[in-house]
């Protein structure tokens, strides 16, 4: 209890700084060591989203990963371009879109360390193998579809690019078929499984200290040094995008928000809750996009080829992103959490994807393989753009609900 004498003068002054350090300090521990809800992450996503396309661009992550596989080859001689056009071939550290992938991965790394929750997380060969075989399968997706599930679904749709409802349906039936081949896996290794020469695990004290946490404040101490140095060497549009990224990589790690699992829930295990709050996070998003892009601000910004290779390249990407563990920007945040399968994933995703120029013969987008960039409000003015675009969260938002409702009466 407060004795209300000591509360004068220099004595009331030092109470109330240290109730205002106390009060940071748990509202630090809040944001920081406690798990975000999965809808507050989806908002803060979509709303971080909306300001990064004011200061320079959407989110996107793929086509960068796939310039840095052509930039790899050209380091070991084999002269290629990189597939997408926006992102020519040049040092990683030059290329502003770059700056959110790493600012991705430092942001998620940051927040595990700060949360006590990065740990260097090995697999056998057989992981390894599923990572490798995610990411060729992300790799070749990214550029028949394009791009990946985050830009060429989440924000082409949010955009009005007729793309993004089509991607929809191949990511859905891609991911079904990933989940199924999954499932088989692990209904195979139960088989085998003997309990009775389970090794039992010793006991073992709980760590009651962790450094983790100061070297977590380490590492955005050093992200934010290395925004001002990229300022001030006249590059403030790296500067910008790097802390974009880290704030994506903050939200995505601390609300476990999974585009994967959004996919392959719904006809995997008929639970449709991560993608309905990422639909409810689209409906804001959309009229975002339509308050700028009416205004003449980059209107045909993330505007993508639409046609059946949206289908096929989404079925071959979701495929992929379940394997994998993530899809593209998942396998970022989980690298940034120690998750060794995600960096095989992330390596041969971005040779795959680097080396589309030389096995097609042309960039994506370019030659037979594609259809025309079609963006709604030129083909059916604002309100049928409108109309469209809602009208399709409504109808997969519909389907989500039907889907469920035969678990119930299965129930």
């Amino acid at each position: 209890m407060i004795n209300k004498t000591v509360l004068n003068g220099r004595d009331k002054q030092i109470y109330v700084w240290q109730y205002v350090w106390q009060s940071i300090r748990g509202d630090w521990l809040k944001v920081f060591t406690e798990p975000w809800p999965i809808g507050a992450g989806a908002v803060a996503l979509t709303i971080t989203n909306l300001f990064m396309f004011m200061y320079a661009r959407a989110l996107g992550v793929f086509p960068q990963m796939a310039m840095w596989g052509s930039w790899l080859y050209n380091l070991a001689g084999l002269k290629t371009e990189s597939p997408f056009t926006p992102y020519p071939v040049k040092p990683i550290y030059l290329d502003m879109h770059s700056m959110i992938d790493i600012g991705i991965i430092a942001g998620a790394l940051g927040a595990a360390l700060v949360a006590r929750e990065f740990k260097i997380r090995k697999e056998d060969w057989r992981g390894y193998l599923w990572g490798a075989a995610g990411g060729i399968l992300m790799g070749f997706g990214t550029v028949l579809m394009p791009p990946c599930n985050v830009g060429g679904f989440w924000v082409a749709t949010m955009a009005f690019s007729l793309s993004g409802p089509l991607s929809a349906v191949g990511l859905l039936l891609g991911a079904y078929a990933g989940g199924s081949i999954l499932q088989h896996q692990i209904r195979t290794a139960l088989q085998k499984l003997d309990f009775s020469t389970a090794p039992k695990g010793e006991k073992k004290a709980a760590e009651s200290f962790s450094h983790q946490p100061r070297w977590g404040g380490a590492i955005f101490f050093l992200t934010l040094l290395v925004a001002v140095i990229y300022y001030f060497k006249g590059m403030p549009k790296n500067a910008g995008l790097f802390l974009f990224g880290i704030l994506f990589g903050l939200i995505i790690q601390r609300s476990r928000i999974c585009f994967v699992a959004a996919f392959r829930e719904i006809l995997v295990s008929r639970d449709g809750k991560v993608m309905k709050w990422l639909l409810f996070s689209m409906a804001i998003g959309a009229m975002g996009f339509a308050l700028l892009k009416a205004h003449g601000y980059q209107p045909e910004h993330m505007v993508f080829p639409a046609g059946w290779h949206n289908i096929v390249g989404g079925f071959i990407f979701g495929i992929g992103m379940v394997l994998a563990g993530g899809c593209g920007v998942g396998v970022l945040v989980r690298s940034g959490e120690g998750y060794t399968r995600s960096w095989v994933a992330i390596l041969t995703a971005m040779l795959t994807s680097g080396a589309w120029v030389h096995i097609y013969g042309q960039k994506v987008g370019e030659e037979w393989l594609y259809g025309k960039p079609v963006y709604l409000p030129q083909l059916w003015g604002w309100g049928g753009a409108l109309a469209f675009i809602y009208g399709f969260l409504l109808l997969f938002y519909l389907f989500i609900l039907w889907v469920e409702a035969g678990k119930h009466e299965r129930a």
